[in-house]
């Protein structure tokens, strides 16, 4: 970094120098940072966007930002198949038997 002096020269000085620093300023609580949709939505419906319920697992916060959260859903008994489901599952298993058998079959013949 360069500095021009009051001679008419330039002087250089490191970049990590206290001058280059901006030193004065308080630290940042982060309220200035707002995000440009919660302004927008203030100007448009003003704070009562906020007091707005929601579903389930939703908040929202002093900005208007939605935060969602897992809820856990509600327990219950597992039901068993239905018989039609049952013979289904039957049928499907016989037919896996003999397609197994029959894969054997040719294995053995064809050694």
């Amino acid at each position: 970094m360069l500095e021009y002096n009051f001679r008419g020269s330039y002087k250089i000085m490191p970049n990590n120098s206290t001058e280059t620093r901006a030193i004065n300023r308080p630290p940042s609580d982060g309220s200035e940072l707002i995000p440009a949709e919660v302004t927008a939505k203030i100007d448009n419906k003003g704070n009562s966007f906020v007091d707005q319920s929601l579903a389930d697992g939703y908040t929202v916060d002093d900005e208007g930002i939605i935060n969602n959260y897992a809820i856990e859903p509600e327990e219950y008994r597992a039901t068993y198949p239905a018989p039609y489901e049952q013979r289904r599952y039957l049928v499907q298993g016989a037919i896996a038997i003999v397609f197994v058998a029959f894969i054997v079959w040719v294995a053995f013949t064809v050694s």
